[in-house]
């Protein structure tokens, strides 16, 4: 029984999140392309029945900027929350000193994880590099977590 409340919980906070993909759009599309690769002619004519991988090879990988820029959003409003979680765990179970900042850092990281999970472990369909999941933004909860963190111990323990 247990086990079924923590799926459910861990299933809510990570379906929270909507994530688009934001690579690999057809060219000539609202896209910023990436550069192309090195020794790769850059004035290659144009024709109409390239296949999808040369012309990936040929001009490199494009980017939807809106999609990118709302996965990060994205990814900013899960570290919030994140940062939330940690601050009334840690003031709930009166922690105090670094060991709070220690619960903040590993709710956040688990939480990465389940956003890694809930991508299908294809990070790179969604960021630009796969570390960007768990290092980005990762101090955007922060002042969240010190919030709830001071807010809850208060509550609990003080008054």
């Amino acid at each position: 029984c247990s086990s079924d409340l923590l799926h459910h919980v861990l299933g809510y906070i990570a379906a929270g999140c909507s994530w688009q993909i934001c690579w690999r759009a057809q060219p000539g599309s609202a896209a910023l392309a990436m550069p192309p690769k090195s020794g790769v002619k850059a004035d290659a004519p144009k024709d109409a029945k390239k296949g999808q991988v040369q012309q990936k090879e040929e001009y490199g990988e494009f980017l939807q900027v809106a999609a990118l820029q709302m996965n990060m959003r994205t990814l900013s409003n899960c570290r919030i929350f994140a940062g939330v979680m940690a601050g009334c765990i840690a003031g709930l179970l009166k922690i105090e000193g670094l060991s709070g900042v220690l619960v903040f850092i590993v709710v956040t990281l688990i939480h990465s994880l389940m956003i890694f999970v809930k991508m299908g472990f294809e990070v790179t369909r969604h960021f630009p590099k796969s570390k960007d999941v768990f290092v980005s933004q990762f101090g955007g909860g922060l002042m969240s977590f010190i919030l709830f963190w001071t807010l809850s111990y208060d509550m609990v323990h003080i008054f």
